[in-house]
C-alpha cells in the first residue's frame, strides 16, 4: 500500500503546502489595501461542481475500464487524464475561487481561517492523488500492485468523494459577489 495514504489528513502543514499557500496569498492582493485582482464570476461554481462530476466519471472509468477489465494500458490513459483533469481543476479553483474568497472575506478572520484550512486540506489530497497517479501509470502490474492498487484506490476515491461533498455543502455557497 501507498505509504502516503497513512499522512493524508494530518493537521500539520508540509512545506510544500505552506510554500503553495503562501505563493496565493501573495497573488491574492495587489497591495496592503487588498485592492481586487480576481473578480466575481456567476459561472465559476457551476464550472467547478462540472468538473466535479467530469473526474468521477473519469475516476469510475480508471476501475470498470482498467482495472476490472485488466486492461493496464487503458488505465495508464485514463489516469494521465485523470491527473490533468484534476489539476486543471485545482488550479481554476485555486486561482480564481480561493483567491476571490479571500480577497472579499479579507475582514473576517475567523471564516477566512476557515478557508485557508480548507485550501491546505485539499493541497494536501491533491499531492496523494497525484502520487497515486504516478504510482500507477503502468501498463503492467504485478500482483501485489494489483492488490494494493484497490487498496489505494477505494481511499482515494473515499477521500476525493467526502472532500467534493464538503465543498459544494459548506464552501461554495460562500463565493457571493462582493
Amino acid at each position: 500500500m501507498l505509504s502516503f495514504l497513512s499522512g493524508m489528513f494530518r493537521s500539520d502543514k508540509s512545506r510544500d503546502s505552506a510554500d503553495l499557500e503562501e505563493r496565493y496569498t501573495r497573488s491574492a492582493y495587489s497591495s496592503a489595501k487588498g485592492n481586487r485582482t480576481i473578480s466575481y464570476d456567476p459561472t465559476l461554481i457551476k464550472a467547478l461542481e462540472d468538473d466535479h462530476r467530469n473526474l468521477v466519471g473519469i475516476f469510475q472509468r480508471i476501475w470498470s475500464e482498467g482495472y476490472e477489465q485488466q486492461n493496464y494500458r487503458q488505465m495508464s490513459q485514463l489516469l494521465t487524464q485523470f491527473k490533468s483533469t484534476f489539476q486543471a481543476h485545482l488550479i481554476k479553483e485555486n486561482v480564481r475561487f480561493y483567491v476571490y474568497l479571500e480577497q472579499t472575506l479579507a475582514g473576517d478572520s475567523h471564516t477566512l481561517q476557515v478557508i485557508k484550512d480548507f485550501r491546505s486540506d485539499m493541497n494536501e489530497i491533491a499531492n496523494t492523488v497525484v502520487q497515486f497517479c504516478k504510482q500507477y501509470n503502468h501498463e503492467a502490474f504485478t500482483p501485489e500492485m494489483v492488490r494494493d492498487f484497490k487498496m489505494d484506490y477505494q481511499k482515494i476515491g473515499e477521500a476525493l468523494t467526502r472532500r467534493t461533498a464538503l465543498e459544494e455543502k459548506e464552501l461554495y455557497v460562500l463565493y457571493q459577489p462582493a
